[in-house]
């Protein structure tokens, strides 16, 4: 093979794929979070890590089905694995007050008066002194296990590639949907002394299945998701769907 029809070849598929490029979405109503806005730009702008999932299946065994045969595998489930995303976080580590925010609508806590706090308590100033005076008001909370259409929420995940594109926005070659999304773990965040570093939190999702958005990367189109409220099912409307 020559360079020149490799390059040919990488051209009419428009190039080399990078994995800088991509682009993380929530297509579902942030209101009941404390700061809706805020919360759908973390995904835009702070989402910094991110995964294209895997496919897997559950599979069975057959042995003795024909005489010379020792064993034959054959699939019987689909199998939807864990997810994560990584974000840099701002000063007022946003990224982690979101995701704490995501998981106090799962785990409602209330104090002895009823007033709701999901899992973040809250001080009246900036300060650590003002932080340590507000812990006793995060004391002797109960908690309640809330439905899953309270928490769940549907993730867009998209690889685009630099180049022009039909409209505003960058070019891709597929997106991924993952239904009913949710964090089951919130990683630890690293902090130490010496050389200063952008501070960093990634988190753990659970989904319940994911579907794949075939786009042609030459079309120069670009896959309407970006809208709040937006269905997968609407959306899939004359596109092709792999799930």
């Amino acid at each position: 093979m020559s360079i020149d029809r490799f390059l040919g070849v990488m051209n009419a598929n428009g190039g080399m794929s990078m994995s800088n490029n991509f682009v993380v979405k929530i297509g579902d109503s942030m209101d009941d979070f404390r700061n809706p806005s805020m919360s759908r730009n973390i995904f835009e702008f702070l989402c910094d890590e991110a995964q294209l999932p895997n496919t897997q299946a559950a599979t069975g065994t057959l042995k003795g089905r024909y005489t010379g045969e020792g064993e034959i595998n054959y699939p019987h489930t689909r199998i939807f694995t864990e997810f994560q995303l990584g974000f840099q976080c701002d000063a007022n580590m946003t990224p982690l007050k979101f995701l704490y925010d995501w998981y106090g609508q799962i785990f409602q806590e209330k104090d002895a008066e009823g007033g709701e706090y999901g899992t973040l308590g809250q001080s009246g100033g900036n300060s650590i002194e003002d932080s340590y005076a507000a812990a006793d008001r995060v004391k002797n909370r109960t908690t309640t296990l809330n439905y899953p259409s309270d928490y769940c929420k549907t993730i867009y995940v998209s690889k685009t590639e630099l180049g022009p594109a039909l409209n505003f926005g960058q070019r891709t070659s597929g997106t991924f949907i993952l239904d009913k999304a949710w964090p089951y773990a919130i990683d630890a965040v690293p902090l130490q002394f010496g050389s200063g570093q952008i501070t960093k939190v990634t988190a753990q999702f659970y989904y319940t299945k994911h579907y794949y958005i075939d786009s042609d990367i030459n079309n120069m189109f670009r896959f309407p998701f970006l809208n709040a409220g937006d269905s997968p099912i609407r959306l899939m409307n004359g596109y092709n769907r792999f799930d």
